[in-house]
């Protein structure tokens, strides 16, 4: 059975008390959510890491990690988000087991050659011999992206500004099986949906591979700082202003700051747009 189709099926059956977890199932949920706690709360100081789950981000600023620049202090609230996820992820993998799924693996450790560094990463799932990633997401990019059956996968490879792509095909490389694409949970709305990659993929295995062992190699070498990205023109109301405001991906970024310098500002645009991050104030 398509593995969208069993996931509804079994919510529909829970809906209608017609589904019966077994307590093997219970038990196993409890304790993934046991662990969640103990690493998000009983967690190491950060350290900068070659992994599949980061080898995918941009370049300068993984560099930036690297180079011990000043971060950002998050908003408290993230590490309410971390936990949050883990725990959505344990109940994913709970609804997964109890309808049926044949799950190969769960949370195992793998390890790929890029080259430069033999690389680790702890991959979510494998499932009747396929590998998946569980995502949590918010509405907007679950409905845009994980949820969109015409193009999400490829919106996704367009703004992958967390590494999700190469970070997924590494899992697969490494374990020397498919990647089949991301199981995500919308925060808010409770749906779930099976983002595929496509049949033929692998041109992008390919692109998302290389791109892992390019980061690699210019990470291990200590090749010089490049941002990855310039300043972009704002649109209001499709139309251009005289502001300049960051690109897309360095919104994520913790090194914004460091990386541009006192210029960069966060405040509202006086044409009334959100709070934005500018370079100089808003005209």
């Amino acid at each position: 059975m398509d593995l969208q189709k069993r996931i509804d099926n079994y919510l529909l059956k829970a809906l209608e008390d017609e589904s019966d977890m077994s307590e093997e199932v219970i038990e196993r949920f409890g304790k993934r959510c046991k662990d969640a706690i103990r690493r998000q709360f009983n967690g190491k100081k950060h350290e900068h890491t070659l992994r599949m789950s980061t080898i995918g981000k941009p370049l300068c600023q993984q560099q930036m990690d690297k180079s011990g620049a000043e971060r950002e202090a998050p908003p408290p609230s993230l590490k309410m988000k971390y936990a949050y996820g883990d725990m959505v992820e344990a109940l994913v993998m709970a609804i997964l087991e109890d309808s049926g799924a044949k799950v190969d693996s769960y949370q195992e450790e793998v390890k790929y050659d890029l080259g430069a560094a033999n690389i680790k990463g702890t991959l979510d799932v494998v499932i009747d011999g396929v590998v998946y990633d569980i995502k949590s997401a918010s509405k907007y990019s679950f409905k845009s992206k994980f949820a969109n059956k015409k193009d999400g996968f490829e919106k996704i490879v367009r703004d992958d500004p967390f590494g999700y792509v190469p970070q997924g095909y590494l899992y697969g490389a490494a374990k020397g099986l498919p990647f089949g694409g991301w199981i995500a949970f919308n925060k808010e709305t409770g749906e779930i949906a099976v983002c595929k990659t496509p049949k033929n993929g692998d041109a992008y295995q390919r692109v998302a591979l290389n791109k892992a062992r390019k980061n690699a190699k210019s990470l291990v070498n200590d090749e010089p700082f490049e941002r990855c990205f310039k300043k972009e023109k704002e649109m209001v109301k499709r139309k251009y202003t005289k502001n300049h405001t960051l690109a897309l991906n360095c919104r994520y970024c913790h090194f914004k700051k460091s990386c541009w310098g006192d210029e960069l500002i966060f405040c509202k645009n006086p044409r009334g747009a959100t709070f934005r991050w500018y370079f100089g104030e808003p005209v």
